[in-house]
């Protein structure tokens, strides 16, 4: 347990020594120790020798914000020979030193649950292996009009083997109308290339692998003949306009469609390396209705992202990924759907019920497959409800005594990228609110199922606040609907406990209000205050 003072900004509102010794009487914590600055290189140096010389198994640091500082500390664990992922961040200048610095009493006892409910986060956390595969430097090219030809060209003059398949008997495809010679021109050198393999007047009828090692199954519409192909490391879609072959191709690829047919964009907003590229790239008409010069743009781009891809050699994923229980998973398919990066697949085995299987490259941790699985056969290391429910427990009966009784504990879910961003920058910006609420991070508030909300009533919560992205604005697309469904479905339990409803509540936050955050948590604690813990409807 390493305590940062972060110079006056943390020691300057409560004593540091009160919390490395409280520290200390946590359970499973064998060293709690202070320094001035543990991210200076002094610091560094310091944890670094002493994560060695004491061969410690987990390692909390509690200072500032994990979002500036978790790759740092994780990576110094890592020179230590520590996995990066067993090296926990508790936020207690954000969290506590600047929200609550008129109130120091307040700030030592959230400060002091804060720790505890780290330190039991890591100590229920099991770890798990960076996943990790070459990316075969080969691309196959799905369609043969000018997008496609154009994408083809430039990796194959890059030295990239290239694999097309067209559907059509003939290359150019809607360009042969509109742009006949710059149809023929691309044309001409795809079929003349050495380093292009063309397969024309065929389909592809399936898609297997992953990223970086993708193999399909290419049906000849002439002879009938299923032939197979790949390893490709990554694949360009340009089939042109959307229609049934665009929308059966999508469904293979794992791709989403618009209401139009057309592919969008991903929209992708995680921590750096926590999300794989997965090597699909789509130009052309297929994406959104262009002509032969905007294809041909589109084109260059695909083909330069796909060749960036390829260079890197290999990926590794070493964010905490979603497991199955063969054992408890009935196969029906939940996940998959709901999954917003396409991790999910059904592999068949015996008996005739199908598996969920999650592909550790694609999978960001979210949770979103554990709050919709029925039989609870999905966890995800870091995000398992034996950490959450490790955290719930210290925060309500907590590593230091309750503040008062008029200030009844209230329990807050925090989206990381909307509510604790939030909470962050309300904190950065020296706002004030009630110091009785204890936080838990969040991934994603999709994540959150409802009995684990039920559970922090049973234990005594007096309030329970949940917060997630803004409607539409979700970092894993439909987590926040998610949550809302899982609210829904508590508010109608609690309803029937005889529990007031304001005593729970779901509040969207958008990450850069810290004020919105602060009133939001202010008159939250406020009306359950004026309820009272103990009443009933």
């Amino acid at each position: 347990m390493f305590i940062c003072e972060c110079g006056d900004k943390v020691a300057g509102a409560f004593e540091v020594e009160t919390l490395v010794n409280a520290a200390a009487n946590v359970p499973d914590v064998v060293h709690a120790a202070r320094a001035p600055y543990w991210c200076s290189t002094d610091g560094r140096e310091r944890l670094l020798e002493t994560i060695c010389s004491l061969e410690f198994e987990r390692v909390v640091v509690a200072g500032c914000s994990p979002r500036t500082h978790r790759r740092l500390f994780r990576e110094t664990a890592a020179d230590a020979g520590l996995t990066p992922g067993l090296v926990g961040l508790a936020n207690i200048r954000e969290g506590c030193a600047w929200p609550h610095r008129d109130a120091p009493e307040a700030a030592t006892a959230r400060a002091q649950d804060q720790i505890g409910m780290e330190v039991a986060r890591m100590a229920a956390l099991t770890p798990h292996p960076a996943s990790e595969t070459v990316i075969t430097p080969a691309v196959l090219v799905i369609g043969g009009g000018v997008a496609g030809l154009t994408a083809a060209l430039e990796l194959a003059d890059a030295g990239v083997p290239v694999t097309l398949v067209e559907r059509a008997p003939t290359l150019g495809g809607t360009a042969i109308a509109q742009a006949p010679e710059l149809a023929a021109d691309l044309a001409s050198a795809v079929e003349t290339h050495s380093g292009i393999t063309l397969h024309l007047d065929s389909q592809i009828t399936q898609v297997d692998g992953s990223v970086g090692n993708y193999r399909i199954d290419v049906t000849h519409h002439a002879s009938r003949r299923v032939t197979h192909h790949g390893p490709f490391g990554a694949i360009i879609v340009a089939t042109g306009a959307p229609d049934d072959k665009t929308t059966k191709l999508a469904k293979l690829l794992r791709l989403p469609q618009d209401v139009d047919g057309f592919i969008p964009e991903p929209r992708v907003r995680l921590h750096p390396g926590s999300f794989i590229e997965r090597g699909i790239y789509v130009c052309g008409s297929a994406h959104y209705p262009c002509d032969a010069a905007e294809a041909q743009f589109q084109a260059y781009s695909a083909g330069s992202r796909a060749l960036r891809h390829l260079r890197r050699g290999k990926v590794t994923a070493d964010g905490p990924a979603a497991q199955v229980n063969p054992e408890k998973c009935n196969g029906c398919g939940d996940c998959l759907k709901f999954c917003p990066f396409s991790a999910v697949t059904l592999a068949e085995r015996l008996g005739g019920i199908s598996l969920s299987v999650i592909d550790p490259l694609l999978c960001t941790g979210c949770g979103n497959c554990i709050s919709i699985c029925p039989v609870g056969a999905v966890t995800v290391a870091g995000w398992t409800d034996a950490q959450i429910e490790a955290q719930m427990r210290m925060a309500l009966a907590g590593a230091s005594p309750p503040v008062t009784n008029s200030q009844p504990r209230i329990l807050v879910f925090a989206c990381e990228w909307s509510g604790y961003a939030a909470a962050e920058l309300a904190g950065a910006q020296k706002l004030t609110y009630p110091s009785n609420i204890r936080m838990i991070r969040l991934d994603c508030s999709g994540r959150l199922q409802p009995g684990l909300i039920l559970k922090a009533f049973e234990m005594g919560a007096a309030g329970v606040l949940v917060l997630g992205c803004e409607p539409r604005l979700c970092h894993y697309e439909r987590g926040n609907e998610r949550a809302a469904v899982a609210f829904e479905q508590v508010e109608a339990i609690t309803g029937l406990l005889g529990l007031p409803p304001d005593r729970l509540k779901l509040g969207w936050t958008p990450p850069d209000d810290g004020p919105a955050f602060a009133e939001l948590v202010t008159r939250f604690v406020e009306r359950v205050e004026e309820v009272g813990v103990g009443s009933r409807e």
